[in-house]
């Protein structure tokens, strides 16, 4: 297929995200002296979101396998339910207004703290919660794709905005409290709503095997 359409991006979304990642690197680095520390450690969190993305799904990039075959059991893992056009809504669409919003709005720091929480979240969810849920060891494998954007970047980054903000002075219950409500909403409304609610047997947007990896055991 020639040209760029839904199909390209569905299927190629980790690679372009790739690519505006190093963009948002450049651009922050350019822009640095009109940010405040929060917003500069919030733009970089994004950058590091998408990096996350790209070892999830390209390399190594068999994170839809361990999700669906490792912990749901799926017997139609290579899509559902996780299917590639439900991954493409999640992580772009709903993902990164999310991660972009701290670095607009800097004042409202619960939208900060939402993303580094849970960016830090991640490093224990694909360090311990995935590979032994998943079985990964069973496959041959012990790591999950994602762990190591997690602990390098996403633990580094959110602990250093978390300690920006303090700068700038206390944070208030209330604003944790927010970021809380916020966290639990946004994994709940926006990544297992969709897995929900738009999850399909009979989905024609199946992973590839490379993204099963060790767990494609079963096709469509």
């Amino acid at each position: 297929m020639s040209g760029f359409s839904r199909e390209v991006y569905r299927k190629q979304w980790p690679r372009i995200g790739a690519v505006l990642a190093m963009g948002v690197g450049g651009v922050t680095a350019l822009t640095a002296k009109r940010l405040t520390k929060p917003q500069l450690f919030a733009a970089l969190n994004f950058a590091a979101l998408l990096i996350h993305q790209y070892e999830e799904y390209r390399d190594p990039g068999y994170f839809p396998g361990q999700l669906n075959k490792g912990l749901i059991k799926s017997d139609h893992p290579r899509n559902y339910p996780l299917n590639t056009d439900i991954a493409m809504w999640i992580n772009t669409a709903i993902a990164y207004p999310v991660y972009i919003a701290p670095v607009v709005f800097p004042k409202k720091k619960w939208l900060g703290l939402t993303p580094a929480l849970f960016g830090i979240a991640q490093a224990v969810g694909h360090g311990i919660v995935f590979p032994r849920r998943g079985h990964a060891a069973d496959s041959g494998y012990t790591f999950s794709p994602g762990f190591l954007a997690s602990l390098l970047l996403h633990v580094p980054l959110g602990l250093s905005y978390i300690s920006a903000l303090r700068e700038d002075g206390p944070i208030g219950r209330a604003e944790w409290a927010k970021s809380v409500a916020y966290l639990i909403a946004f994994a709940a409304l926006g990544v297992a709503a969709p897995n929900v609610l738009l999850r399909d047997e009979q989905s024609p947007y199946a992973f590839t095997e490379a993204q099963m990896g060790p767990y494609d055991t079963a096709a469509v």
